[in-house]
């Protein structure tokens, strides 16, 4: 939408009302994708602005909280892309598999995703769930963590790989399920 010759404060009060609307729904995507909380924090930061930036390309009546999460989507996985190498990630085939599956219009149940994920942790062979808690953990050491497995990090990193895959897979059926 064009907004010359309405007042900037206009433009601002239209933009900051459409993000509030989808806040908590736009987070909890991030979330979805970047797993740390304050990773999470820093890519919304970075959406917001490049929202705000491409505002005027965004035409009014049309679904915000989906132009959203798409820029949300590409931010993330950018971010991500960035610090793959120092950190166990989401392949960008999960990373499509969670953009794929998520509803702007839905409301997002966090609540609802940590009691699939406790439930689906719960049913982890103890080796896979031991190793989730050493890669989670704070002040984690994947060298120290594969010298205990004796493993390779490589090796560690592919196998907290298929770890995750997994709890994905089953978190998704577990939700499906309790929606009907």
């Amino acid at each position: 939408m064009a907004w010359a010759g309405e007042a900037d404060s206009e433009r601002v009060r239209v933009f900051g009302e459409l993000l509030a609307e989808c806040h908590r729904d736009l987070f909890g995507f991030i979330y979805s994708m970047v797993q740390h909380h304050s990773d999470a924090e820093d890519v919304y930061q970075q959406v917001a602005l490049v929202l705000w930036r491409k505002f005027d390309d965004f035409e009014l009546g049309t679904n915000f909280a989906a132009w959203a999460t798409k820029v949300a989507h590409l931010t993330a996985r950018d971010f991500i892309r960035s610090r793959r190498r120092n950190a166990v990630a989401f392949s960008d085939e999960v990373l499509e598999a969670i953009a794929s599956t998520y509803n702007p219009g839905k409301s997002w149940r966090s609540d609802d995703t940590s009691d699939a994920l406790s439930t689906c942790l719960g049913k982890l062979p103890a080796k896979d769930r031991k190793l989730v808690e050493q890669c989670y953990s704070p002040g984690r050491d994947y060298g120290r963590i594969a010298q205990q497995h004796g493993r390779s990090v490589g090796a560690i990193y592919q196998a907290i790989s298929r770890v995750r895959k997994s709890l994905y897979y089953c978190v998704k059926r577990t939700l499906a399920q309790e929606a009907y």
